[in-house]
């Protein structure tokens, strides 16, 4: 199962993960809180164990745009937030970057758009809607298609997510106290998902 870190910030954040070992770390390069400027996001990229997988976070920007950040920092993946449609991902998959597609999921009928991106992008990944407080599990479950999710996880309820035998786990703000990483909740995460994918070997 695929571990993802998502929103980190500073060159601590970086160091907590190399001790960690998330599969994958993401930088944001959309309008967000967590947004990461370039030459920061190239130190932090450097700074990053060679095992751990490099995301760039973009939303609605101009397909140029992100060629350039992607290319520059030599990212190991391109995620995309926004209302990117097929023919964009294609674009970007000719010219070799691996792409994870984010979908807002509320119902059914996102779930089923979402289920369109299987066959064009890396992995999709099912998000609940900004500042909503939906439970996600609950229309995760409709889903017959692989997926990463996120969108709510934290220590605490992270059982419920891991239940629903996900590919991968995108968690950001379940790993921060007041704004920024927290390497306890950060070990925790990862400690939980150790402990679950023992459970899988064991029950075969």
């Amino acid at each position: 199962m695929i571990v993802k870190f998502c929103g980190l910030k500073r060159l601590v954040d970086v160091e907590m993960c190399n001790k960690l070992q998330p599969d994958m770390i993401g930088l944001i390069f959309a309008q967000s809180p967590r947004r990461v400027e370039k030459d920061i996001a190239k130190d932090m990229i450097l700074a990053k164990s060679p095992s751990i997988k490099s995301v760039g976070v973009f939303k609605d920007q101009n397909i140029s745009e992100v060629i350039e950040i992607a290319t520059q920092l030599q990212l190991d993946f391109v995620q995309l937030h926004g209302r990117e449609d097929c023919e964009y991902i294609k674009h970007l998959k000719n010219l070799g970057f691996r792409v994870i597609k984010a979908i807002e999921v509320k119902g059914q009928e996102d779930i089923k758009i979402a289920k369109r991106y299987v066959e064009i992008a890396d992995f999709v990944l099912l998000d609940r809607p900004k500042d909503s407080s939906l439970d996600i599990t609950k229309v995760a479950k409709l889903a017959d298609f692989d997926y990463i999710i996120a969108g709510g996880i934290t220590p605490e309820n992270i059982d419920k997510y891991l239940n629903l035998n996900p590919v991968g786990i995108d968690v950001s703000s379940g790993i921060e106290t007041e704004g920024y990483k927290d390497f306890a909740k950060m070990k925790k995460i990862i400690d939980m998902v150790n402990k679950y994918k023992v459970g899988e070997i064991e029950n075969g």
